[in-house]
C-alpha cells in the first residue's frame, strides 16, 4: 500500500509522490492527517540554511512536518487507549520506549529520541497518514477544529515559556515576534491574566492581528528602539517577563535591555547564526534570569487545553494549500514570506 507523501531530499529540492507504507506497530496508531502547518523550520530544511543541517543533526532526505492533527485510521493490537475514528494530536517527537531512562517513565532524558520530521527524523507529518507510538498520542476535544488543531504544537511552545514565569493579574510581559509562536505567546499570556502584553515586531500588519488575538499594545521597530518604546510604556521600569521568538541578532540582547531588574528573559527561537556582541555583562548587573525553552512532555495536552477552553487563534492563519500544491508553495516560500504569519497544508480534509 502506498501513499503520497513530500520529502526533501537536499537544499531546495522536494520529493513529492507515492511512498511505500510500512506495516503498523503493535504499540502504534496510524493517524489521517487532516491539516500540517508549515513551520520556519520546514523552510529552513528545505532551503538548508538551518543550523542543524549544518551541524549534521538532520540530514536529507528528511520528511519534514510536525505541526499536524487527524483521524485514526487503524490501531496496532496493543493499542487500548484509542480506536478508529478518534480525533487526535500527537508529540513533535517520539522516545525510544526502550533505554532505562523511557522504561521508568522519564521520556525527557530519552537516549535514543527522535524528533518528528526534524533532528534525527521521525517521518513528519507531510503524508497522508502518520505513525505514532500510543503514548505519543493524545485526544483532540471536539470543539477544536482541525486547522486550530494544527496549531496545538507550535502553541506548546508558548506553553513552555509560559511554564517558566507563573502570569498574576500584575504581571507586564513583553514578547518579541510577530510569528504564530509570538502571538501565541501574546495570547496565552492575557488569557493567562496578564495585567499588560506588549508585542514587539516590524511589520505592522502581524502586530495587528497580535493586538487582535489579546495583546494590549504593538511596538513596531520601524517606528524607533523597542527598548526605549517598551520602557515608555512602562513608566521606564521595563517588563516583569520578555519572551523572545523572533530569532533575530539583536533582540536576545534588547529582551535583556527591556526587562526589569530581576526579571525574567525566555529565548524561545532558534538562531540559525552566531549572535555577535552580546553583552553578558548587561545579563549579569541586571540580574537578569535567562531561559531557554524547548519542547518538553506535557505541552501539548496542555496546549490542547488552552485551545479547549477558549484560546482563539483562527487570526494567525493567513494561507491554506493543498497538499498537491506544496512543493510550489514551498519553491515560492521566501518570495511570500512578507504575506503570511501562519500557512496550513490540507491533506485529508475536505475543502
Amino acid at each position: 500500500m502506498k501513499m503520497k507523501a513530500l520529502t526533501v531530499t537536499g537544499p531546495w529540492k522536494i520529493d513529492y509522490g507515492p511512498v511505500e507504507m510500512r506495516p503498523l506497530e503493535d504499540d502504534e496508531v496510524l493517524i489521517k492527517v487532516m491539516y500540517t502547518g508549515v513551520c520556519a523550520t520546514d523552510i529552513a530544511i528545505f532551503t538548508g540554511d538551518c543550523s542543524f543541517v549544518r551541524s549534521g543533526e538532520i540530514t536529507y532526505p528528511c520528511r519534514i512536518g510536525h505541526e499536524f492533527a487527524g483521524i485514526v485510521a487503524k490501531t496496532g493490537p496493543k493499542v487500548t487507549k484509542f480506536k478508529v475514528g478518534d480525533r487526535v494530536i500527537t508529540d513533535n517527537g517520539v522516545k525510544c520506549g526502550k533505554c532505562d531512562a523511557c522504561l521508568r517513565g522519564d521520556y525527557a532524558n530519552c537516549k535514543n529520541d527522535r524528533s518528528v520530521g526534524t533532528i534525527n527524523c521521525w517521518p513528519g507529518a507531510f503524508a497522508e497518514y502518520m505513525y505514532m507510538p500510543e503514548r505519543h498520542t493524545y485526544h483532540l476535544s471536539d470543539n477544536i477544529d482541525f486547522k486550530q488543531a494544527a496549531l496545538i504544537e507550535p502553541i506548546s511552545m508558548a506553553v513552555g515559556a509560559m511554564r517558566s514565569y507563573e502570569v498574576t493579574s500584575d504581571s507586564v510581559v513583553a514578547v518579541i515576534g510577530t510569528g504564530p509562536i509570538g502571538i501565541g505567546t501574546a495570547a496565552l499570556a492575557k488569557k493567562r491574566g496578564a495585567k499588560k502584553v506588549i508585542i514587539v515586531g516590524r511589520t505592522p500588519w502581524k502586530l495587528d492581528v497580535g493586538k487582535q488575538c489579546g495583546a494590549d499594545f504593538a511596538v513596531c521597530t520601524k517606528d524607533g528602539d523597542p527598548v526605549e518604546q517598551v520602557r515608555a510604556l512602562t513608566g521606564g521600569l521595563g517588563v516583569d517577563y520578555t519572551v523572545e521568538t523572533s530569532g533575530g541578532l539583536d533582540t536576545p540582547m534588547q529582551a535583556i535591555q527591556m526587562t526589569k531588574k530581576k526579571g525574567t528573559v525566555a529565548l524561545v527561537a532558534f538562531y540559525e547564526h552566531p549572535i555577535p556582541n552580546f553583552e553578558i555583562d548587561a545579563w549579569t548587573a541586571r540580574s537578569t534570569r535567562v531561559i531557554g525553552v524547548m519542547g518538553e512532555p506535557g505541552n501539548m495536552q496542555m496546549s490542547e487545553h488552552e485551545f479547549a477552553t477558549g484560546l482563539n487563534l483562527e487570526p494567525i492563519i493567513t494561507q491554506i494549500v493543498d497538499f498537491d500544491d506544496a512543493p510550489d508553495f514551498f519553491q515560492h516560500s521566501q518570495e511570500t514570506k512578507k504575506q503570511r504569519i501562519k500557512a496550513l497544508v490540507r491533506i485529508g480534509a475536505d475543502k
